[in-house]
């Protein structure tokens, strides 16, 4: 006979905490909520839903669902998504940007103090360099 793993349910207003086996607190995600920050980022971008979805590479109904929190999307797609509109996933689950490193700023802003080419340069390294670090 395997395992059997139970799960307690507590639910707190606007927020359910499960606690797995070992009692270590998980948050649920809310589809609506994140459709909604994925909505208003193809729509900063000025996207339409047709044009996101085959950026993405999944059908447009399926992206419209998906920003309406009507269907849990798989993590390849939600990875295309972050990817598709450059944003963090931290970002669409939790709608909070990553804390910016203060060392990394004080760089930038003794850079730019060498001039908009030099600057320039720096934001194109730092760009690449996210880009190869999301794809390890």
């Amino acid at each position: 006979m395997g395992n059997i793993i139970s799960y307690g349910m507590f639910y707190f207003p606007y927020l359910i905490v499960e606690l797995n086996n070992g009692g270590v607190p998980m948050k649920k995600i809310d589809y609506y909520e994140l459709g909604k920050r994925i909505r208003r980022c193809r729509e900063e971008l000025g996207l339409s839903q047709e044009a996101a979805a085959e950026q993405c590479g999944i059908s447009p109904s399926f992206y419209s669902n998906i920003e309406r929190g009507i269907k849990i999307m798989s993590l390849e797609t939600f990875c295309s998504i972050c990817s598709t509109f450059s944003v963090s996933a931290d970002y669409l689950l939790s709608d909070e940007l990553p804390q910016t490193d203060e060392r990394i700023l004080n760089i930038l802003s003794e850079v730019k103090k060498s001039g908009n080419t030099q600057y320039e340069k720096y934001l194109k390294t730092i760009s690449a360099l996210a880009h190869v670090a999301d794809h390890l």
